[in-house]
């Protein structure tokens, strides 16, 4: 009971400087110490290392200085991190209620891999993955696009999801399981792009004809031009999360 709570406050305090630090918006650190809550109580500390060696990594990844565009400095919203994390935390909530730990513990890694797969193919192929080919349209497109691929980006994408998988596996499973969700990691960050190319909404600025993911550009509104309306770049992260789990859970029970 002491280590949850001493786990509860550390989460707090972290979600409080990743504000102060501009890393989050208030909906943000509200909700990562709620994500980081539900994995403390789930998967104690060891859970946390996991979450923290994504959201760390992720983090100054996406801060690391950039030649081939205009770094932005982003706080992430409410919606970015339960799109990245807020899987993970109910399966980390599942783990309380049902008896198979293994599989639920499979899955959670799973689903933070898949949010590390996808981060690391997004930044590092901005930075070193040049013009990515793009899935629907089939010719190069600026990097950064959702739905785009490039060999750097898909190793990123390899590296990403190793990462999470060989820590967390030895963590939370005593190494067991670790290719299964390397590969889940991956597969999701790749349905990802999938899902991004031919579903994700598209928007495109009415006074400069940019194409944008945001609602604003050029201080002016944009306008859907394809895609489902609605279904935004967070809506396919969390895909991504579900994707991966799913993945490793049908393997799991195949084998």
């Amino acid at each position: 009971m002491i280590v949850t709570v001493l786990l509860l406050i550390s989460v707090a305090f972290i979600a409080s400087l990743a504000y102060r630090y501009q890393a989050l918006t208030v909906g943000g650190a509200w909700t990562a110490f709620l994500v980081g809550a539900a994995i403390a109580v789930s998967f104690s500390y060891e859970g946390l290392i996991i979450l923290a060696l994504f959201f760390i990594g992720s983090t100054i990844f996406g801060r690391l200085p950039a030649r081939t565009f205009k770094r932005e400095k982003e706080r992430r919203t409410a919606g970015q991190v339960f799109a990245n994390g807020g899987v993970a935390a109910l399966l980390a909530i599942s783990a309380l209620l049902f008896a198979n730990d293994e599989l639920t513990g499979i899955m959670f890694i799973s689903a933070l891999a898949a949010a590390g797969s996808d981060t690391w193919a997004t930044e590092g192929g901005k930075r070193w993955g040049g013009r990515p080919y793009h899935l629907r349209i089939n010719t190069r497109t600026p990097a950064g696009r959702s739905g785009a691929i490039s060999p750097i980006g898909t190793l990123f994408a390899f590296l990403g999801s190793g990462l999470i998988a060989i820590f967390g596996s030895l963590l939370l499973l005593g190494g067991s399981w670790m290719s299964l969700i390397w590969i889940a990691g991956f597969a999701g960050a790749m349905a990802d792009t999938v899902i991004g190319a031919y579903l994700q909404e598209e928007r495109q600025c009415v006074r400069c004809n940019s194409l944008t993911e945001e609602k604003s550009h050029c201080g002016h509104p944009t306008r859907i031009v394809r895609g489902v309306p609605g279904f935004d770049n967070d809506k396919v992260n969390m895909a991504c999360t579900i994707v991966s789990p799913l993945f490793a859970m049908i393997i799991v029970f195949l084998v």
